[in-house]
Formats: structure tokens, sequence, C-alpha cells
């Protein structure tokens, strides 16, 4: 299923246990027409938990998921993310620490590259120790404009 904000698409997954994949198509070149029917439950109450999300009335997702992917370590690293606030962001440090893995910053910016689920598990709200924006959706412009997108919509609504 897709879904579109702004001129962005994202390709819902899911399986009769929950959502197993979100991609993000930041290409800014798709133009959706989607007239697809929905069947799968997961995916429609994903579209909605979406709707509200990005007109700022959800902070927590509470879809389930059905991660079937990655390793150990990356699933400790996702649920953690899971546990960063709407509206705030952590270091790659600081994810490290969490997860009793000081020593793994880089592992963490990799299993953040791995997410499957991107926005549902919120790999968006990690930054470099700096403060800066790392990679989001690899390194490109166009997935650091994503990721500042989704920074900024949830600092302007996290009230």
């Amino acid at each position: 299923m897709f879904y579109q904000i702004n001129d962005y698409v994202l390709t819902i997954q899911a399986s009769d246990k929950g959502i197993t994949r979100i991609d993000i198509d930041l290409s800014n070149k798709s133009v959706l027409n989607n007239s697809m029917t929905v069947t799968n439950l997961h995916i429609k109450q994903c579209l909605n938990e979406l709707d509200e999300y990005f007109l700022g009335q959800r902070q927590v997702f509470t879809v389930a998921l059905d991660i079937n992917s990655g390793t150990e370590f990356q699933q400790d690293v996702w649920q953690e993310l899971t546990n960063v606030p709407y509206g705030s962001t952590m270091f790659y440090q600081e994810i490290a620490e969490q997860i009793n893995r000081p020593k793994a910053c880089q592992a963490i910016g990799q299993a953040n590259k791995k997410n499957p689920i991107p926005i549902l598990i919120p790999c968006h709200r990690i930054i470099g120790k700096n403060g800066k924006l790392t990679g989001y959706q690899g390194k490109s412009s166009a997935g650091l404009n994503f990721k500042q997108f989704l920074l900024t919509l949830e600092q302007k609504n996290r009230g």
C-alpha cells in the first residue's frame, strides 16, 4: 500500500501480525494515484495513524509491528528507538549506552540504516553527537531533508 506526504511516497507492507516494512521514495518524482482497496487491518490502522501523525495529532504509534529481519543487536536498537520521545532527539552514544553497548555508536548507526520500519520506529530522532543531522535513508541530501522535515513536524507539535 502507498502513502504520500508532500512529494514523498511511503510503501507500506504488512503480514497478518503487523507492519513489516516501510520504504520511503525520496526521489520527489513520485505522484501517487492510490485507488487500491486496503484489506489488511494493520495497513488500514497504519494509514490512519500516519494521517494523524502528519497532522500533528499523534505522538505514539500503536499499530502492531512484525519485525522478522535483523540481528538480535539490530532488534535491540530498534526496540530502544521506540523509547525516544516524540519531538526529542538523542545521540547515537546515548542509544549505545541505553542498550549497554557503550562502544557501539557506529553499529547503532548501521542498525538505524537497516531499520525496516522508519517513522514508526523513529530512527530519525537520532542525531550526531555534535548536534548535526546524520544520514537518513542513506546519506543523500533528500534523506537529510526528510529527516529534518520529520523532526520539525514533531518539534512543532509536541505541545
